[in-house]
Order: C-alpha cells, then structure tokens, then sequence
C-alpha cells in the first residue's frame, strides 16, 4: 500500500499542487492499485478509494488535494512523520496552528489556516479507525495553492 506525505503548499506525495490533470495521471501511473476516476467531472479527479481527491482550477492545474483517511481507502497518509489518522482532531488542530500565522481557536467541523493554506474538516469518533473509534479525528484534510482561498 503506497504511503503519502502531506506537504503544505507543495501537494500530497506526488501529487503536486499547480501541476496539470496528465502530470497528476502520470504521478499516479506507478500505482497501478491507484483506482484513479478516469471518469471525473472536468475540474475533479478521484483516486484511491476517494481518499485523494484533486480538484482543478480554471486553467486545469491543481488548486486543492484532499485526502479523507480510512481502513481500507488503498493508500496510507502521513504528516511530519505520523499517519494523519495518528492524530487527534484537537492534536491536529494545534500543530497546524503551531506552524500558521495568528491566533486560531479550534473548530471541529471545518478550518483554514491561511498561511500554509491547509484545511481540516468533521472531526468525529466515528473517522478514528485506528484507535476503536474512541477520540475524534478529522476525516478530511487538505492543501491548497494560493488562488484557492479565492474561489
């Protein structure tokens, strides 16, 4: 099973933010297991289950990559060494705080840190998998490029 870091403002593993739908195909074309939507709507692309997604801007380059975690999604992500669904939702919270400029209060539905432009959303007992379903984890965390706090 492949495993990604997550990189704020540069992508998730080799999916890199700004590059094009073929450069993100052709990053993924290793994985043969990639389970990639070749069927995506026009400014989305799916891979791993649903676990990555990739969302396009105007000019087809990747603006946003997502990734939600769970048992079985076919790929594993980490962030600054841990896998992602390591983290509580408030431990997450506070480290992204730790690295983003200002003051930030934790929200457990949905957040933007705009200075590394990452994102959390719905934390919940039920996305912890790894520890029984026994503290809440954010079953979704993103980064962006720039333009992205825009649209």
């Amino acid at each position: 099973m492949p495993e990604f870091d997550i990189n704020e403002g540069t992508g998730v593993g080799p999916v890199l933010l700004g590059a094009d739908r073929a450069s993100v195909r052709e990053a993924l074309a290793p994985f043969p297991d990639n389970g990639l939507d070749q069927d995506s709507n026009p400014t989305l692309d799916y891979a791993f289950g649903n676990s990555l997604q990739i969302e396009y801007d105007a000019d087809g380059r990747a603006q946003f990559i997502g990734v939600g975690f769970y048992n079985g999604c076919g790929a594993d992500y980490q962030f600054r060494g841990r896998h992602i669904g390591e983290y509580s939702a408030r431990e997450l919270f506070e480290t992204l705080s730790s690295l983003d400029s200002g003051d930030h209060q934790f929200n457990a539905d949905e957040y933007y840190f705009p200075s590394i432009r990452m994102t959390v959303w719905e934390a919940d007992e039920q996305y912890d998998y790894l520890g029984g379903e026994s503290r809440p984890v954010y079953c979704h965390v993103g980064v962006a490029n720039e333009s992205y706090a825009k649209t």
